[in-house]
């Protein structure tokens, strides 16, 4: 199967935010955020969707950065439990580390659950490394871990 990526648009935050509905049972983002979000696309945001041979939205990811020369951000990495394993989270988290060194970017953050063992290898793959804790972050007793990486 052939996975296409490109800019999130207005017309793709109705499906991404259902979605997000059954990914992030616990806390996920509303309509109106990711509209938010996405209206600084490409200015201090950075989204962009994972699309299938069919068009349909299999993934998505974004990241913030204020300004040239700040930290960046990862705000979102997600991918349909259908597709995962096939390299769509790497290839996004990958376009975000790239888009933060495009902005001169010192060190690129995320968070992630504590418990989420798939996610936290990819990102050490990519050269993140845990810096701290945030217990009860995503919910009473969903911890996060925070990691960073260095950009030089």
């Amino acid at each position: 199967m052939t996975i296409t990526y490109r800019a999130m648009i207005p017309l793709d935050v109705p499906v991404v935010a259902a979605m997000e509905k059954v990914i992030f049972k616990d806390d996920p983002w509303s309509i109106s955020q990711f509209k938010e979000e996405i209206s600084n696309n490409g200015i201090t945001r950075h989204y962009l969707v994972a699309c299938d041979s069919n068009h349909k939205i299999v993934g998505w990811a974004g990241a913030m950065c204020a300004q040239e020369g700040a930290d960046t951000d990862v705000l979102t990495v997600a991918v349909d439990p259908d597709f995962r394993l096939q390299g769509i989270a790497r290839h996004m988290v990958t376009a975000l580390i790239n888009w933060a060194y495009s902005k001169k970017s010192p060190t690129i953050f995320l968070e992630v659950e504590k418990n989420n063992l798939p996610a936290q290898a990819l990102y050490i793959s990519e050269g993140f490394a845990v810096i701290s804790m945030r217990p009860d972050y995503y919910g009473p007793g969903i911890d996060a871990l925070v990691m960073s990486k260095v950009l030089e």
